[in-house]
């Protein structure tokens, strides 16, 4: 039996962020990841942190306040705990100075990037921060450390992205992307979690892969005293003097939580296939209270057929549906032919959850992308390179009428839907959903565009992508309070006990105030979770 302070179990931004801080106060620390490779779904995101009122955006000329940073929280997410929401908020930043502090980790403004609902009382065009590029060192290769990266290498910032209009078609730095590549260096949550990995293994924090926690060690007073683990087929127990952190991401890949829990339809997940569950059980075998296990980070998502995840099942690897949504000369369309959405919204996969009243099915799947050869000419479609030729998977077809033909729709109300959007696109002015209208979505649409977000569909031949409910993370998880600690079903902390990341229950909800919250709520409930473990004795 191996005894240390602390237990983190989960290597995302929750359970680093929580082993540094720990490390840091002074505490013996160890991680356990139950997979062969470090990050979770850090690793392969953008690695966004929306950090209001920070001090690089100060240095950047971008003034914040928390209070303003409320205000919006308040606006955007009403009815979530006030006390929690005011936490994080001036907490978090505090984390990103103590991650520059304690890791190689510079971090810079993402200024082209503002809130989901800056148009609100308190939005703000510039609170995203991300990591500047960051060498991954004598950590080991690369490839081998993290999941590989959905479409290509993180090699760029997300500011980068933005300023070569990577989105909207505009050719990539090859010269730049060449000479990171050969430096070894990585951005976004690649970049992250090297950070992060470079400043757990300066503090001494012990860091095991391929060891999965299978149970909590409660001692007779009622303090969680320890983890159970499985490694290499053999039975590992740890003592824990001050605590364990739960940080272990959602339940996405797990299908029967995901059937028992979710309020709405969640087929693709985009993360790799480690989120299981395990911090939902784990905390719930010990009577650990549970919130908004119905909710999830959704996200729309398209799959290339033989894509899949470097696991031993072979998992099926889903994408994020980004040009197809906020790009001009492309439109949604459920089974009955017709718009649902607007697409460009960054909440815009909430409306898969729609029921049909009269038939009790859902109303809005299946769905398609349809977009045209203006589409293909300028953008890339499914990772397909724009003017690329399109692969047999990707369907198909010279006119409106055999493409419904071929997807099952009705041809005259595809058709009438398609001349009803043209017509609006023409102008600029989306009078069923208002796509187009908000600074979010401008931000990502094509700023050489007549309108960022809109164009007609009109040129043939068509495509249609079929688009699926996914997920970044699920959001139900264990209750915490304001130090992170597990709550009981009376309210009580359950002592020795914290959870940070999608292990714990989402503090913003039910939609997505921000792009950059979730990890940045990781980082920040995982710092507060590690300080305060440290901190018992």
């Amino acid at each position: 039996m191996e005894d240390v302070d602390v237990v983190v179990i989960g290597s995302g931004a929750a359970g680093l962020a929580a082993a540094l801080a720990a490390a840091d106060g002074g505490a013996e620390v160890v991680v356990l990841e139950a997979s062969a490779r470090w990050g979770g779904s850090t690793a392969v995101s953008g690695g966004q942190i929306w950090a209001p009122a920070n001090h690089r955006m100060r240095e950047a000329g971008c003034p914040d306040s928390a209070e303003n940073a409320l205000t919006y929280c308040r606006a955007a997410a009403p009815g979530r705990p006030d006390d929690l929401i005011e936490t994080f908020v001036r907490a978090v930043p505090e984390t990103v100075r103590f991650l520059e502090e304690r890791t190689p980790i510079e971090l810079s403004v993402v200024t082209a990037y503002p809130d989901t609902f800056v148009e609100l009382p308190g939005g703000h065009s510039s609170r995203h921060l991300e990591v500047r590029p960051v060498a991954v060192g004598d950590l080991g290769v690369i490839d081998e450390l993290v999941w590989p990266a959905p479409l290509f290498a993180p090699v760029l910032t997300n500011q980068e992205v933005f300023e070569h209009s990577l989105f909207a078609g505009g050719p990539p730095p090859l010269e730049l992307i060449a000479q990171r590549s050969s430096a070894e260096v990585v951005t976004l949550g690649a970049g992250l979690i090297i950070g992060l990995l470079h400043g757990c293994r300066a503090m001494g924090v012990g860091l095991v892969r391929g060891c999965r926690v299978v149970e909590l060690l409660r001692a007779d007073n009622g303090r969680i005293a320890g983890v159970r683990a499985e490694q290499g087929g053999a039975a590992r127990t740890v003592r824990a003097r001050r605590g364990v952190i739960l940080a272990t991401g959602g339940f996405e890949h797990d299908a029967d939580l995901r059937s028992r829990l979710l309020s709405g339809p969640l087929t693709h997940p985009v993360t790799p296939p480690v989120q299981n569950g395990d911090g939902l059980r784990l905390a719930g075998q010990i009577g650990a209270a549970m919130a908004y296990p119905g909710e999830y980070w959704s996200w729309p998502a398209y799959q290339v057929p033989g894509t899949v995840w470097p696991d031993s099942d072979a998992t099926p690897q889903a994408q994020l549906v980004l040009p197809e949504r906020l790009l001009p000369h492309v439109l949604w369309v459920n089974a009955a032919g017709h718009r649902f959405v607007n697409e460009s919204s960054h909440n815009c996969a909430a409306a898969f959850a729609e029921l049909d009243p009269n038939t009790h099915r859902l109303r809005n799947l299946p769905a398609w992308a349809i977009g045209d050869a203006q589409f293909r000419a300028k953008y890339s479609v499914a990772g397909i390179p724009a003017g690329a030729q399109a692969p047999d998977w990707l369907i198909q077809a010279d006119n409106l009428r055999d493409l419904a033909t071929r997807l099952g729709i009705d041809p005259d109300a595809l058709a009438s839907t398609i001349t009803r959007f043209n017509n609006m696109a023409a102008t600029g002015h989306d009078e069923d959903f208002g796509r187009g209208r908000s600074r979010y979505e401008h931000a990502f649409g094509d700023p050489a565009a007549a309108h960022p977000n809109l164009g007609p569909v009109g040129e043939p031949p068509f495509f249609a992508l079929p688009v699926h409910p996914g997920a970044v993370g699920t959001k139900g998880g264990a209750r915490i309070d304001r130090h992170a600690r597990v709550l009981d079903w009376t309210g009580q902390a359950i002592p020795g006990l914290y959870a940070a990341g999608n292990a714990a229950a989402a503090v913003f909800g039910p939609g997505i105030i921000a792009g950059g919250l979730t990890i940045a709520s990781a980082l920040t409930w995982g710092r507060i979770a590690g300080r305060d473990a440290a901190r018992t004795h």
